[in-house]
């Protein structure tokens, strides 16, 4: 049974290998550096939960074991930039590195971290881990890319469940002296299926997986479209004219409704011809213009940012700020700032 495992994870980790300078080579830089990353902490819990590969290479312990402690984190972060759902608080986001490296140094320097802290470990991981299943499936409605939907499926039904399993099973073995037989081989087994399952769409076409965000659509008339998307596309058009956009926790499934279109046919004009992955994007594009002319004008220059950011319909203000700084590369403040002249801010105080 043990020469079966560990020929089981060393042919794993060969294709981890071809995977990673795959991505390397081809892949765009701002996905296949994660995802490298989370290969390499994969191939390091491979090596790291088996006493044969251990003991085969003592002099890598202590890189090996960070790595395999950062994979719960790594699966997060990949999953955040192939899906961009919304970060959790700044406080999960230090304490996960900071208890990663502690649990490694109990373990070089103890041999072993005490049962409570260990369980702790697992367990936060766990949460990591379910926060991108959730946040994965969740923003899977706005997701407009029919490949993209099905790579989210994909990834949750594989990488992240996947994983879950594996620190479930951690959890509930942890503290004993020996676990049983069958546990490595299902773990190993199941990273096998894995990357199986998801080394064919990250190699042969990664482009289709990452976030792109476009301008808004410029005209109904686009020459590009068939009589029936030009009448959708106007109507659309017409919706975002009357702010549509500006309802906070709109969907695409209402604003079709709305349309009186069916729902695939919007998906398929608003993601394919009009370029947006998302629907976010879509509407943010308007609600970022809206902020930028509000902003600007001199009358409003003692309207609250905030009120400025709801009335265009963002949620709250952390997400109008991130999409903000990401349209304009600056703060709304700053912006602010920038567009408003002293001399009119002052002629406008003095009027009102």
């Amino acid at each position: 049974m043990d020469s079966l495992d560990t020929a089981i994870r060393l042919m794993v980790i060969g294709q981890i290998l071809m995977i990673s300078l795959v991505l390397a080579a081809r892949g765009p830089r701002a996905v296949s550096i994660p995802l490298v990353l989370l290969q390499a902490s994969v191939a390091a819990y491979l090596v790291k939960s088996s006493v044969t590969l251990t003991a085969a290479l003592p002099a890598v312990e202590a890189p090996v074991l960070l790595l395999a402690m950062a994979a719960p984190y790594l699966v997060w972060a990949c999953a955040n930039i192939l899906f961009e759902f919304e970060r959790p608080p700044i406080w999960v986001m230090i304490l996960f590195p900071v208890a990663t490296v502690a649990m490694c140094a109990f373990e070089i320097v103890l041999g072993s971290a005490p049962v409570l802290v260990r369980t702790a470990s697992i367990g936060f991981s766990l949460f990591v881990v379910l926060h991108a299943i959730y946040s994965i499936v969740r923003g899977s409605l706005d997701d407009l890319s029919e490949r993209r939907r099905l790579f989210r499926l994909c990834f949750v039904s594989c990488i992240a469940l996947a994983a879950a399993y594996i620190l479930a099973m951690e959890l509930v073995f942890v503290g004993q002296d020996t676990t049983p037989s069958w546990v490595p081989m299902t773990n190993t087994l199941l990273i096998a299926i894995v990357y199986l399952a998801i080394s064919v769409p990250l190699v042969t076409r990664p482009a289709d997986l990452l976030p792109d965000e476009r301008s808004p659509p410029e005209a109904a008339n686009d020459p590009g479209l068939d009589l029936a998307e030009q009448e959708m596309h106007k109507a659309l058009l017409e919706a975002m004219e009357n702010r549509a956009y500006a309802r906070t926790g709109l969907t695409i499934r209402q604003l079709a409704e709305e349309l009186g279109w069916p729902e695939h046919q919007l998906r398929a004009l608003i993601n394919q011809r009009l370029g947006f992955k998302n629907f976010s994007a879509f509407l943010n594009g308007y609600r970022i213009d809206e902020a930028r002319r509000r902003l600007a004008d001199p009358k409003e220059a003692r309207v609250q940012i905030l009120t400025i950011a709801l009335d265009a319909g963002f949620a709250s203000l952390p997400p109008f700020n991130r999409a903000f700084r990401e349209a304009a590369a600056m703060t709304p403040s700053d912006y602010r700032r920038e567009q408003l002249k002293p001399a009119d801010v002052v002629t406008q105080l003095r009027q009102s």
